[in-house]
């Protein structure tokens, strides 16, 4: 995964984090709730952004899994195929068999 792919979720959790310690310095005017709001907020930007990234590795995991599996159904495709040729080229050759039998 690229860095470029998650810099929209890092801005975001920068500015949560912000405008938390803002607020929190504001209101209480406490520099130990602010920074223990501004871990707070830190930890739960920095869990969404794990969580967004395990959704999108999921994501990149189960389209190579269909691209797998796609890939295995044609193929067995193309061996019933064949055996399908194969049994019908039997029954050909058995029946001839049979009719020629027949008419001697």
């Amino acid at each position: 995964m690229n860095i470029r792919d998650i810099i929209p979720e890092i801005l975001l959790i920068v500015l949560m984090a912000i405008s938390g310690i803002v607020v929190v310095s504001r209101l209480w005017q406490d520099a130990l709730i602010a920074v223990g709001i501004l871990v707070l907020i830190l930890c739960f930007g920095g869990l969404l952004l794990q969580l967004i990234i395990r959704v999108r590795r999921l994501e990149e995991e189960s389209i190579h899994r269909e691209k797998m599996m796609r890939a295995a159904m044609e193929d067995l495709g193309r061996q019933l195929v064949a055996k399908q040729d194969k049994t019908s080229q039997t029954v050909v050759e058995a029946v001839g068999s049979l009719k020629s039998r027949m008419y001697r």
